[in-house]
């Protein structure tokens, strides 16, 4: 039987837009940086999988397991929608991971993609030429230290704490009601949202 990475029907802020999303409870990246004083230290993610949303984990695993070896193109899933996430649960694994990513824009170019994700190392050491609908989102590990974009990415995602004096445009909002994050000419490439 051909395995097939499951899509994620998002919920909340991301209702309406689907997923390809991985375990973070197992991704080892993540384990080291749940205990850091970063965004990390307060993952919903780690939260919602080990509580309420404990029945997705097999999912996300099984996405993990996958998306950490090279996927031959066949196998790679057709997207039949305008906007899509990577990692609305979970980080980049490994090289293999991305080029996934990678491989699964060029198969769906009518779909605009966005990646979130704080391992610039693995970005960064892609020789490849990216196709123009992957958004690469950085996501901005530190709280209240706002940056622009770093080299490499497309856009940048910031959190600052709630009540914060810092103007913030994604706070609030629904991501199709919005879609800064999913479109290259949105007019900003630096996005603040109040942690959670």
């Amino acid at each position: 039987m051909i395995e097939q990475i499951k899509i994620s029907k998002m919920s909340g802020k991301l209702l309406g837009i689907g997923a390809i999303n991985t375990d973070t409870t197992t991704n080892e990246f993540c384990i080291r940086q749940k205990e850091t004083d970063t965004i990390c230290g307060k993952c919903y993610s780690h939260k919602m999988l080990s509580t309420y949303r404990k029945s997705c984990v097999p999912a996300f695993q099984h996405n993990s397991r996958l998306m950490s070896e090279l996927i031959e193109w066949d196998l790679l899933p057709v997207i039949n929608q305008a906007y899509f996430r990577f990692n609305g649960h979970g980080e980049l694994i490994n090289s293999a991971h991305f080029q996934n990513i990678v491989n699964i824009a060029k198969k769906n170019p009518h779909c605009n993609f966005a990646l979130w994700t704080k391992r610039a190392s693995i970005v960064r050491q892609f020789k490849e030429e990216l196709p123009d609908n992957l958004i690469l989102v950085f996501s901005n590990p530190r709280i209240d230290k706002v940056i622009d974009t770093p080299r490499g990415f497309d856009k940048v995602f910031n959190n600052v704490s709630k009540g914060s004096t810092i103007n913030q445009n994604c706070t609030g909002r629904k991501c199709m009601d919005c879609l800064i994050c999913y479109r290259k000419d949105s007019g900003t490439n630096v996005i603040i949202e109040a942690v959670k």
